[in-house]
């Protein structure tokens, strides 16, 4: 498994009380790809943050 989805069987299995390994045999992939497409929502919403120049150099210094 890839680590992102390997964190989200440990997502699901700690949400439903259920082990890692109990939320694999009893999951369908289609189940964890909704789970994985809800805890991925914040993070589709968020904008870009755009610096101008001149708060970039800011930033670093």
């Amino acid at each position: 498994m890839t680590a992102p989805v390997t964190r989200l069987v440990f997502a699901v299995a700690a949400h439903l009380h259920m082990t890692a390994g109990a939320v694999r045999q009893t999951m369908t992939a289609h189940e964890l790809m909704c789970w994985g497409y809800l805890f991925a929502a914040p993070a589709r919403e968020q904008q870009p943050l755009v610096l101008s120049v001149e708060d970039e150099i800011n930033a670093w210094g």
